[in-house]
């Protein structure tokens, strides 16, 4: 945990941004199916590029997105996600994403919490043990609980768990659209403080403007100008961060966007659930 920490506080101050959000829950997108590829963060020669990456720019972001998704998929994480809007320097809107996830997601514990001004306070809590997803949702003190997958279709449909999860894990879709649409300036090797604490070789993207406005924010009606981005990145292709920052323009409102996304832990993670979780019935009777 201590590593972790140290991670998120230097990412924090080598990154751009923050936190991000705008009228959209979800920052996830569809699937990618995953391409065959290195484990993602073994050790490599650092001259060598992550799929997708040509030269100093991003040449093909579904492969790079392949390559994260198949580095992500057969080792435990952890996943953080914020995204926060504010409007005149006053929070507005606040998604927090938290998730837990085991390897080849035979287990996961995940949050999402949404707080602001502009919002009625929610938190979704959700867990996959034994065949089965929970959901327990919480709005303004009044909370909710749901099967809403079981493996064997007993009080809930029988999805599998990474499909079953209210969000997408890998957010592949939304790593398609960011480095689909931001003007990437530079790809390099990342600096050797970040690289320590991760372990791995790391290349850190830089993108500033959008040719694709639309693409980055959340709605693709909104006007988006000021965009920045920043992002680091294996060779074997897990995109291990990034931070993201723009405005969008809502007739004579500006709003000012932040988001991060960082993956820490892998292959460490151990999924803890709470007391609760703990001692419910795994399945119905």
């Amino acid at each position: 945990m201590r590593r972790g920490a140290a991670i998120a506080a230097v990412c924090l101050c080598l990154l751009s941004a923050g936190c991000t959000g705008l009228f959209g829950d979800d920052a996830a997108g569809g699937t990618v199916t995953p391409a065959p590829v290195p484990t993602a963060d073994t050790p490599t020669s650092p001259d060598r590029h992550a799929p997708g990456i040509v030269g100093d720019r991003v040449g093909n972001a579904t492969a790079l997105a392949r390559a994260h998704v198949a580095g992500l998929s057969n080792t435990s994480y952890q996943v953080r996600h914020t995204r926060t809007v504010r409007r005149d320097g006053d929070l507005y809107r606040r998604v927090r994403t938290r998730a837990s996830v085991s390897a080849g997601y035979r287990s996961y514990t995940a949050t999402r919490t949404v707080t602001g001004q502009g919002v009625h306070a929610r938190e979704v809590h959700e867990t996959w043990r034994d065949g089965r997803a929970l959901r327990r949702t919480t709005v303004n003190g009044s909370t909710t609980t749901a099967v809403v997958a079981d493996s064997r279709g007993i009080g809930g449909p029988p999805r599998p768990p990474r499909a079953a999860l209210f969000f997408e894990p890998t957010f592949n879709g939304r790593l398609i659209d960011l480095l689909s649409a931001t003007n990437v300036t530079s790809v390099r090797p990342g600096q050797p403080v970040v690289e320590q604490l991760y372990g791995v070789s790391l290349y850190r993207i830089e993108g500033t403007g959008a040719a694709e406005a639309g693409a980055v924010a959340t709605r693709p009606a909104d006007r988006v100008r000021n965009v920045s981005l920043s992002a680091t990145v294996t060779p074997g292709g897990v995109v291990r961060s990034y931070a993201l920052q723009y405005t969008v323009v809502d007739g004579s409102d500006a709003h000012r966007v932040t988001e991060t996304l960082r993956y820490s832990d892998l292959g460490t993670t151990e999924v803890v659930f709470d007391a609760r979780e703990r001692n419910r019935t795994a399945r119905p009777d």
